[in-house]
C-alpha cells in the first residue's frame, strides 16, 4: 500500500489491518506503533523490540548506515525482535529508522545514535554513560540510580521533543541522602527538552526522576534519559555561513573548518572522532546572500556594505552593544531582524537604529511568539547609512549570548523558492504506478520552471511529470515500476530553477525539518507485493479537451479493476494545487477539491469524481489524479492505485482584446492634460452568457478612467481615460486592464476574471 496523500504523522500512526480477498492477498504497509529502544550503540549491538502491524514474516530494518541485523525467533505479524550491530565509523546523531516488509515500507521513527549503552529505564544501570529508554504515562515519576564519586561531573539530559515524542519533561538528580541536587525543565535551546549539569557533592548512590510538567503526560510520550558525561555541540558559531567562503565553526569542544561550494542550503558537519558525542549532529546553513561575523574592535564602528546581509555576532559581557554602520538607500525600507531566542541563546535582544551622531531613531524588542526583534524602518531622505546597535534588554551577556542579525534592504527582487511533498514513502506495486506531489512556495519571488529529479536513481522505475512548469504550484510524479524487484532504499528529491538555483524537496510539517534538516528530505521507496492487475484504476472517455473552467464543476470519469469481493473502493481527487492560505490555513474557498466522498459498492467498477473549481486559480495548469483505496470491512485501505494524471489547462472563460497595440501614445497639454480612448472587445468562452465590468489599475494619482460594463448582448468596449496637467509628460508603465463577470447572480462579490492586459501610456509633450 502507497501512501503518497498523508500528511507527515508521527510513525505511532493509526494501524493499517491486513485483509484478504478471496481472489487476491494485499500486504498492507507496514506501520510501526512502539519501540522500546529509541537508539542504537556504536560499535556494539543493541537489542530492540518493534511493536506494529503488517510486520510479515520475514521484516528487516532499513538504516541510512550499514549495519548487521538479525531478526530473533519467534517474530509475529505484530511484533518482532532485532539484534542491531554497528560499526566503530558510523555518524552520530538523529536517524531514520523504518520496516520493510512484504506490503512496503513503514513510516521512519526518530532515532539517537552514540556510543552510549542503551537500555530499558527498568533495568540497573551498571555503567556511565547510559541512555535510558522508556515511556511516560500520566502523573508517573520514572526514576533511575547510579553510583556516583565526589566531585564527578554528571549531566542529565532527556530527548523526547526532538525525536518525536510529546512528553514536556522535567528532570531532577538527587544526593543519597535524597535531597536535591539540581533540576531542569524543557527549554527553546533544546527545543522543549531539558538538560541539566551538576558536580556530584558525596560518595554513593544517586537518583534521578522524570515527570511530566503538568503530570499528565500525553499520548507519545516516549524519551532517551541520558546520564553520565559526555559531549554535544549544539550553539555552533557563526551557524550561518556565505557560499564559496570558507568560515571557521566552532562550538564547545567542537571547531571544524569549512568552504562550502556555490551552492546554498543545509551542509552538515562531521563530529570528532576522539570522545564520545551525542545529541543531533552539527550543521550550518549556507546563505544566499553576504554573511560577517562580529569583529569586537573597541570605539570602532564595524562597515557593512550595501546589500542583503547577515551578521553573527556575542554579546559576552554584561551591558555590552555591538554597533554595526549600514549601507541604505535615502527613502527606501530596510528590515533588520535579530535571531537569538530561536537559535537558542539565552539573551533577550534589542535592537535600536541610531544616526551617525548617536541619537536613537528607532528601537524594537519582542516580536509576535518570540523574544527577538524585527524592525522594517524607512530610510530619511539624503540618509545613506545608519547605525544599528545590538544589546541585550537586560543588560547581559556571557560565552552564550550568540545572535545573527539578518539585513534585508528590499532592494531586488528574490528568486527563492521552497518544495514540499507530502510522501515520507512509497511503495511500489508490482507493474504499477504510484503518484509523488511536489508542490512549491513561489512567496520568494522565483515564478519559472523547476526541474525535479531523484538521487538515488530507482532501478526498473519510470519518473514522468518530473518538471514543474513556469508559474505552476507543483507537479504531481508519477512513478511506474517497469523492471525488476529493487531493494529498498532511501533517496531525495531536488528541484533546479533555469538559473541555477538548486532546493531539497522537504517532507511537509517534518518535526525535525529545523534540528536535523536533511532528515526532512529523505524519502523510503520499497517494492510491494500487490500486482496492478490485482487492482487499478484509469480514466473512462475523459476528453482530451477536459480543462479547468473557473466556478465550473468538471466531471472525472473512472473504471476500477478488482478482484471479485464485497470490498468498497473509496475514490480521492489529487491535484498539484498549493491551496491559498486563510489566517494560516488552508482557505477551502478557493481550493480545486472534491465535491463530495464516493465510495464504490462491491460490484460497481465505474463512477465519477466531480472537481468543484474555485472562481480565482493563479496557474495556468494544475494535475489532477484520482486515487483509489480498497477498504477492508473496518473502512482500512488495504491496497491503493492511481489514474494516469491529467495536466489540465485553466481554461478562462472571457478574454479582453485591444483593438490595436498595447504601448498607446497620446499629446500631452500642458494647460489641459490629456485624454486617451481604450477600445478592444470581449471574447467570451464556454457558453458564458454574463455582463463583463471591465477595471483599469496602475493609474498615476490624478489620472480618472470610465467605469465600463459590457453587457451579456455586446462585445465592444471603450474606456475614456483622462489626465491632469499636473502629471508629467513620459512613459507610465504597470498599467493593467482586465475583465470580470459574476458567475452567479445572487453572489454578485464572487467574480471570475480575465488574464491581465499589460498596457504602457505614452503622454507626449508638446513640440517647441
Amino acid at each position: 500500500m502507497n501512501t503518497t496523500t498523508r500528511r507527515y504523522a508521527h510513525v505511532l500512526a493509526t494501524a493499517v489491518i491486513l485483509s484478504y480477498a478471496p481472489t487476491a492477498v494485499f500486504a498492507a504497509e507496514p506501520t510501526i506503533r512502539a519501540l522500546d529502544i529509541r537508539g542504537l550503540k556504536i560499535a556494539g549491538t543493541t537489542t530492540l523490540t518493534i511493536d506494529g502491524d503488517d510486520l510479515g514474516k520475514s521484516p528487516r530494518l532499513l538504516l541510512p548506515f550499514p549495519a548487521k541485523q538479525t531478526l530473533k525467533p519467534g517474530n509475529t505479524d505484530k511484533k518482532a525482535v532485532f539484534d542491531v550491530t554497528l560499526e566503530a565509523n558510523v555518524e552520530p546523531g538523529y536517524h531514520h529508522q523504518r520496516v520493510v516488509a512484504d506490503g512496503g515500507v513503514s513510516l521512519p521513527a526518530v532515532i539517537g545514535v552514540d556510543l552510549l549503552r542503551q537500555q530499558l529505564v527498568t533495568e540497573p544501570i551498571k555503567e556511565l554513560p547510559v541512555a535510558l529508554h522508556g515511556t511516560a504515562a500520566g502523573a508517573n515519576i520514572i526514576e533511575g540510580k547510579f553510583l556516583g564519586k565526589a566531585k564527578q561531573k554528571i549531566m542529565v539530559e532527556v530527548e523526547s521533543q526532538r525525536l518525536g515524542g510529546k512528553l514536556r519533561p522535567i528532570v531532577h538528580l538527587y544526593n543519597p541522602k535524597k535531597l536535591q541536587v539540581a533540576w531542569a525543565w524543557g527549554t527553546p535551546a533544546l527545543h522543549g527538552d531539558c538538560r541539566l549539569e551538576a558536580i556530584l557533592p558525596d560518595d554513593g548512590e544517586y537518583t534521578v526522576t522524570l515527570h511530566d510538567a503538568e503530570y499528565a503526560a500525553p499520548a507519545l510520550s516516549f524519551f532517551r534519559l541520558k546520564i553520565g558525561a559526555w559531549l554535544q555541540a549544539d550553539q555552533l558559531f557563526p551557524s550561518f555561513i556565505a557560499r564559496n567562503q570558507a568560515a571557521r565553526v566552532t562550538a564547545e569542544n567542537f571547531t571544524e573548518d569549512v568552504k562550502p561550494a556555490n551552492t546554498t542550503g543545509t551542509l552538515a558537519l562531521t563530529f570528532p572522532k576522539a570522545g564520545v558525542w551525542s545529541g543531533p549532529r552539527p550543521f550550518v546553513t549556507v546563505s544566499p546572500h553576504a554573511e560577517f561575523v562580529e569583529q569586537p574592535e573597541k570605539d570602532k564602528l564595524q562597515e557593512i556594505p550595501a546589500g542583503a546581509a547577515g551578521i553573527s555576532g556575542k554579546l559576552l559581557a554584561p551591558y555590552e552593544e555591538d554597533l554595526y554602520r549600514v549601507a541604505v538607500t535615502p527613502g527606501r525600507k530596510v528590515r533588520l531582524e535579530v535571531f537569538a531566542e530561536r537559535i537558542g541563546s539565552p539573551i533577550d535582544i534589542a535592537l535600536v537604529v541610531r544616526n551617525d551622531k548617536g541619537d536613537q531613531l528607532a528601537r524594537a524588542e519582542d516580536s509576535p511568539g518570540t523574544l527577538d526583534p524585527v524592525l522594517e524602518y524607512t530610510v530619511p531622505d539624503k540618509v545613506t547609512a545608519i547605525v544599528v546597535g545590538v544589546v541585550d534588554a537586560q543588560a547581559r551577556g556571557g560565552p552564550r549570548g550568540i545572535y545573527r542579525l539578518v539585513i534585508d534592504p528590499q532592494l531586488t527582487m528574490k528568486d527563492g523558492f521552497k518544495l514540499t511533498t507530502t510522501a515520507p514513502q512509497i511503495s511500489l506495486p508490482v507493474g504499477g504506478r504510484a503518484v509523488v506531489p511536489v508542490l512549491v512556495d513561489r512567496r520568494g519571488g522565483y515564478l519559472g520552471k523547476i526541474d525535479l529529479a531523484l538521487a538515488p536513481q530507482l532501478p526498473g522505475v519510470k519518473l514522468d511529470g518530473t518538471a514543474i512548469p513556469e508559474g505552476a504550484d507543483g507537479s504531481l510524479i508519477t512513478l511506474e515500476r517497469t523492471g525488476a524487484p529493487f531493494e529498498a532504499l532511501v533517496t531525495s528529491w531536488r528541484g533546479k530553477s533555469d538559473d541555477g538555483n538548486e532546493q531539497p524537496v522537504t517532507i511537509k510539517n517534518h518535526p525535525l525539518e529545523k534540528l536535523q534538516p536533511w532528515l526532512a528530505t529523505e524519502i523510503a521507496f520499497a517494492p510491494s507485493n500487490q500486482a496492478a492487475s490485482d487492482f487499478a484504476v484509469d480514466w473512462n472517455t475523459l476528453p482530451v479537451s477536459a480543462g479547468l473552467v473557473p466556478a465550473v464543476k468538471l466531471a472525472l470519469p473512472i473504471k476500477v479493476t478488482r478482484p471479485a469481493s464485497k470490498n468498497t473502493v473509496k475514490l480521492t481527487l489529487l491535484t498539484s494545487q498549493n491551496t491559498p492560505l486563510l489566517n494560516n490555513q488552508p482557505d477551502p474557498n478557493k481550493a480545486l477539491r472534491q465535491e463530495k466522498p464516493i465510495e464504490l459498492a462491491a460490484t460497481v467498477n465505474v463512477g465519477e469524481v466531480v472537481a468543484l473549481v474555485p472562481v480565482d486559480l493563479s496557474a495556468s495548469v494544475y494535475d489532477v489524479t484520482v486515487q483509489a483505496e480498497l477498504l477492508d470491512a473496518a473502512k482500512k485501505p488495504i491496497a491503493i492505485a492511481f489514474a494516469p494524471v491529467r495536466r489540465l489547462a485553466v481554461k478562462i472563460p472571457i478574454v479582453v482584446k485591444l483593438d490595436g497595440p498595447t504601448r498607446i501614445e497620446t499629446s500631452f497639454d500642458a494647460k489641459k492634460g490629456a485624454a486617451l480612448k481604450l477600445q478592444g472587445k470581449i471574447e467570451r468562452l464556454e457558453g458564458v452568457k454574463a455582463d463583463v465590468t471591465l477595471a483599469l489599475t496602475g493609474l498615476p494619482a490624478g489620472a480618472k478612467a470610465d467605469a465600463v460594463t459590457v453587457k451579456a448582448t455586446d462585445a465592444a468596449f471603450t474606456i475614456n481615460v483622462a489626465f491632469p496637467p499636473n502629471i508629467p509628460p513620459g512613459e507610465i508603465k504597470g498599467v493593467k486592464l482586465a475583465g470580470s463577470y459574476a458567475p452567479d447572480s445572487k453572489l454578485a462579490n464572487v467574480r471570475v476574471r480575465s488574464r491581465e492586459v499589460d498596457i504602457t501610456l505614452v503622454l507626449k509633450a508638446p513640440a517647441k
